[in-house]
Order: structure tokens, then C-alpha cells, then sequence
């Protein structure tokens, strides 16, 4: 499997504070069957202003300590982008964090609060080459009921990647949103599913509980297509598709 968002590197957002928490949070992943996984730390200024050259440094040296360890988890390029004025700037200018040697970058809101101009700022976005992949779409308010399930659909149809995290879709209905993974994922919405761990602790619920309810809805095609074929595409700049129920 590869997870395209975690915060695995240390002191420098809301993810392990050193270098021991990190290399915990990576022996639990690769204990649940991860394999690769994309270092989505913040850039959110001016709390968490990372810089890709930093970030770059970092993951360097956390691939070095695994390798020390004999510990088999391939660390990607990556950040999560907050969606603001001088980050989007800053992305189409080719100075954000893209996944991989591809295109597509992850970004995230205010889960209460929409953005302003939210579709023509995806445009732009796009108009620069760049595939927006939204983190935890389950979040947003602006996707709930009928008419935010019709706004996601249309801006999937577009070209958006809607990403849910699999510790959203373990919880059930009604609670964190978990309900609203699940009706995205069923809708044939979800292009990504990642567990966005922080600490070693969070891995259990997105690959214990998430993984089996991701296994329910869909199967081990559901699970390839979201967890091991379609972040290979991102991490290499090529057009994903959600996964959809057969049609009979």
C-alpha cells in the first residue's frame, strides 16, 4: 500500500516532535503492510511556513535512519497546502510541493468555512497544469447533503481528486464526518484514501478499522485502486480515477 498523507517528519508542524516519534510512526506503518508513503507536512504560514528545500533535507535524513534501521518504507515528496492566497501564489509560481515527480499537490480549508472564489481558484489551478488533490473531503461543509454531494461530483468530474481518510470511514455513521467517507466512497467520488497519521498511535484506527470498512464497501478492488494504483499515478503525474461500484 502507499499513503500519500502522513506527517511523518519531525518539529516541523503538528505530526512527531522528534526523531523517535517519527521512526515509531513508521514502524507502525510498516507493520500494518505500507510500503510507501508521500511526507505531506504543512505549509501554512506563518505557523508552519516549510520551505521545499527543508523539506527535501528532512526526508533525506529520515530515509537514511530507516535504512540504519532496516526498516523497508520508501518516503515521497509531498506537503499539505492550506488554502490561502500566498500559498496558491506560490503553487502555480512552482514553488510549493508537489507529490513525487508529478503534478498533483494536496490541499486543505477550514472545514467550516469555504474558501472564497473556491471554483475559479481551482481553475486557475488547473489552468497551470497543477491536479488538485483535496484532503479529507469528509471535513467540509461545503460538501454536505444533497447539494455539496452535487458540488464534490461536479468537481470530480472536472478533474479534483477528493481524498477521504481511512480513519473517517472506520468510525461509522454520524460520527467525525465517518459517514460522509462512506457515502463519498459508495457515490464513486474518492480517488485517494490515506490514513493523514500523525503519530504511531493514529494507525491502528485507519488500518484496522478503515481498511476492513473500505474492504466492505468495495473489496480488494476498492483497496487497489485507492491505496496502491492510484497514488502510483499521482506520485508520477498521470490521471486517477475514482472507484466506482460495478454496474450491473
Amino acid at each position: 500500500m502507499i499513503d500519500l498523507h502522513t506527517h511523518i517528519l519531525p518539529g516541523i508542524d503538528d505530526g512527531p516532535t522528534d526523531w523517535e516519534e517519527s521512526l515509531g510512526l513508521a514502524r507502525a506503518l510498516v507493520a500494518a503492510g505500507v510500503k510507501e508513503v508521500a511526507a505531506t507536512s504543512h505549509i501554512k504560514p506563518p505557523t508552519w511556513d516549510n520551505r521545499s528545500v527543508g523539506l527535501a533535507e528532512l526526508r533525506q535524513q529520515l530515509q537514511d535512519r530507516l535504512t540504519e534501521e532496516g526498516l523497508s518504507l520508501q518516503i515521497h515528496p509531498g506537503a499539505e497546502h492550506w488554502w490561502c492566497g500566498s500559498v496558491l501564489d506560490r503553487l502555480v509560481q512552482g514553488g510549493g510541493q508537489p507529490y513525487g515527480t508529478g503534478t498533483a499537490a494536496l490541499l486543505e480549508f477550514h472545514p467550516l468555512e469555504g474558501p472564497r472564489l473556491f471554483e475559479q481558484r481551482l481553475d486557475r489551478l488547473w489552468s497551470h497544469g497543477i491536479v488538485v488533490v483535496l484532503a479529507h473531503v469528509e471535513r467540509y461543509k461545503i460538501f454536505e447533503g444533497r447539494s455539496g454531494f452535487r458540488r464534490l461530483s461536479g468537481l470530480v468530474d472536472k478533474g479534483l481528486v477528493a481524498q477521504v481518510n481511512l480513519g473517517s470511514l472506520g468510525r461509522g455513521f454520524g460520527w467525525s464526518r465517518g459517514g460522509a467517507a462512506k457515502k463519498m466512497v459508495q457515490a464513486g467520488l474518492v480517488g485517494l484514501v490515506c490514513g493523514d497519521c500523525h503519530r504511531a498511535q493514529d494507525v491502528a484506527p485507519a488500518y484496522d478499522r478503515g481498511l476492513k470498512a473500505l474492504e466492505k464497501i468495495g473489496g480488494s478492488a476498492a483497496v487497489e485502486r485507492l491505496l496502491s494504483r492510484n497514488p502510483r499515478r499521482l506520485l508520477e503525474g498521470i490521471e486517477v480515477d475514482p472507484w466506482s461500484p460495478p454496474q450491473y
